[in-house]
């Protein structure tokens, strides 16, 4: 997550005096916005109320010159989604549940533990996991690594996303065959979900064919590969903010709009 401790974020967003009152003014009322949303989920202090979280601000909703001081202030998170090969694009922003997404030309703001597109997009794919009656020459754990994810998959609730980690099927742990990976690969397919997590290591995380069946990697810094696994379950966990996190949107909502304040008070903005 981003730390904004001076204006210094939206030191090369090149507007005028008046442009930077407007930008601030709509800055600090979106916050706010943002901001009481979340808290009215945290008020209700169920799981049903934080999952329901869903409001979209379009990019249209500001004044022009707003967008790129907004986008300065709010900073990036850790999440990256992409669907369709590109046709739809989100990131997580600095403050918790709180998506920027573009879709075409159209770019907005989601509030949201996950937007609710990534969550249609994962419920789409094949119910069952089809096991080939025969394997290959040169496939040896491919078919028993199979066994385990579709018994996994027939226990596993994959019509809604949980916030608990799901069956996962290590590779590195598996005595692979050279051509246990590609066989794995050609039966499960590849989605329409692509996902990237930033943080001590990179994470790619790809939906199959198959619903509720991922392809999780994790590589750190320096390109060496830390985990190869399937993972079973509608949405990865680690992928929506959960509930609790929703305690610290309204609070990085106030130290960002504390940090506006400051320098509107000291005469650095507008």
């Amino acid at each position: 997550m981003a730390t904004l401790t001076t204006s210094s974020a939206w030191a090369d967003v090149r507007l005028t005096p008046e442009e930077e009152r407007i930008a601030a003014e709509e800055t600090l009322r979106f916050l706010s916005e943002v901001s009481d949303e979340a808290a009215r989920a945290l008020a209700e202090k169920s799981e049903e109320a934080a999952r329901s979280l869903h409001r979209v601000w379009d990019f249209s909703s500001f004044s022009p010159a707003t967008i790129p001081f907004l986008i300065a202030t709010l900073g990036t998170g850790e999440v990256r989604i992409v669907l369709h090969g590109g046709l739809v694009k989100m990131e997580e922003t600095g403050v918790p549940a709180l998506w920027r997404m573009q879709l075409g030309e159209t770019q907005s703001f989601v509030l949201a533990l996950i937007p609710p597109s990534v969550v249609a997009m994962a419920s789409r794919g094949e119910a069952e996991l089809k096991i080939p009656e025969s394997a290959p020459e040169g496939v040896f754990a491919a078919p028993a690594i199979l066994e385990e994810l579709r018994e996994a998959l027939s226990k596993a609730d994959t019509t809604r996303w949980s916030t608990k980690p799901g069956h996962m099927v290590e590779m590195t742990r598996q005595p692979l065959a050279p051509g246990d990976q590609a066989y794995l690969a050609g039966v499960l397919g590849l989605g329409d979900i692509d996902i990237r997590l930033s943080g001590f290591a990179d994470s790619r995380i790809m939906s199959t064919k198959v619903r509720g069946i991922w392809h999780t990697q994790i590589l750190n810094h320096a390109g060496k590969g830390l985990l190869d696994a399937y993972v079973v379950g509608l949405i990865p966990a680690e992928v929506p903010a959960t509930p609790e996190e929703l305690e610290d949107t309204v609070a990085r909502c106030k130290e960002f709009a504390g940090v506006v304040e400051a320098d509107r008070a000291r005469g650095a903005l507008g």
